[in-house]
């Protein structure tokens, strides 16, 4: 397979991107909690901290906890000490804690129609999982989730939602001046390399192949070539007959830089002009056609390219910086009582 991943024609090389996501990113997906921090205390189950009165039960820390954990082996973690899930466990108090916090808040909010846009965005859940309901019931299975549960989180989410938007915490509003002068401060950040818009019909013929079913393929390619000379669309032909799993699309790669692509390819694709087609090109996956639809000199990407990426990552500075501070806020005047201490002792 050689369909291209970095095919965006603003693939700027911009030290921007957050890997946190936006402050939304703190609400619940805690609908894999397992307890209901708003009900009395449950029988048997540990309380970890009580928020206005409202109890956080340890297995509500669960899924951060082994979240965390996963990504620590990912950089060589043998085995969990005591003192190490100790830290964890504070670290994930404190986000349910804020999570509670913003909950009990939310519920003071009024939202038109919540059940129709939880139903909305239910509906939008499964539609990623595909047409097949499989996928999404074992996504449901492996968090150990009903749709009622589902639903009800993302009812809490949707409340949050509102709630940061009407404290102009979530997306806020960023003034155009602080956009370009963003742009206008980093120009290192947008460096462009050269990029070909391109297409392609691959044949394929592996350096394995024998040499009959080489030529085989070169003569098909031949072939494909030819017809669309006489008229053929590129895109069509690539459809039918190209063995990439860029076919479906035409055989587009979008944009492309030197380097993603197999040396005889680029040579070929960076040197043709403007709606030009090659010749049959071999590559050790076997035989290309490749069409040029837009050529890009390396350079500065033009502020119409980047405006919209640099807005999406000042919104979410400025939105985590005023959910730190709305959270401290409301931590200020909420009686939180953390017994996680005692629990881990027991």
């Amino acid at each position: 397979m050689i369909s291209n991943e970095k095919s965006n024609k603003t693939s700027c090389r911009m030290v921007l991107c957050s890997s946190v996501a936006v402050c939304l990113c703190l609400l619940f997906v805690s609908a894999v909690a397992a307890a209901d921090s708003n009900q009395l205390q449950q029988p048997g189950k540990k309380i970890v901290a009580r928020v206005n009165g409202n109890p956080i039960y340890e297995e509500q820390l669960e899924p951060l906890v082994n979240e965390n954990i996963k990504k620590w082996k990912k950089y060589g973690l043998k085995q969990d000490t005591p003192e190490l899930m100790s830290r964890m466990q504070m670290r994930a108090l404190s986000k349910v804690i804020d999570q509670e916090l913003l909950k009990q808040e939310a519920q003071k909010m009024t939202v038109k129609n919540p059940d129709e846009k939880v139903e909305q965005k239910l509906q939008e859940m499964k539609k990623k999982y595909g047409p097949d309901d499989e996928r999404f019931d074992k996504y449901l299975k492996i968090r150990n989730l009903t749709i009622p549960d589902l639903k009800k989180s993302l009812k809490e989410g949707l409340y949050v939602e509102e709630y940061l938007r009407s404290k102009n915490i979530a997306d806020p509003d960023i003034p155009e001046e602080k956009i370009k002068l963003f742009y206008t401060g980093n120009p290192g950040n947008y460096a462009r390399a050269e990029m070909v818009k391109a297409s392609h019909i691959l044949i394929k013929a592996d350096e394995k192949a024998s040499q009959e079913d080489k030529e085989k393929a070169y003569k098909k390619a031949v072939q494909i070539r030819k017809d669309i000379l006489a008229g053929k669309g590129f895109a069509e032909m690539a459809k039918e007959y190209s063995e990439c799993n860029s076919a479906s699309g035409g055989g587009s790669l979008g944009y492309i830089e030197r380097g993603y692509m197999p040396e005889q390819f680029q040579q070929v694709a960076f040197a043709l002009d403007k709606d030009a087609m090659s010749d049959v090109v071999e590559t050790k996956f076997g035989y290309h056609i490749i069409k040029v639809y837009d050529k890009q000199p390396a350079g500065t990407a033009p502020y119409e390219d980047v405006r919209d990426f640099i807005k999406k990552f000042l919104q979410e500075e400025e939105s985590k910086k005023r959910l730190a501070a709305h959270m401290t806020a409301l931590r200020e005047k909420a009686k939180i009582e953390v017994l996680l201490e005692e629990v881990i002792q027991k």
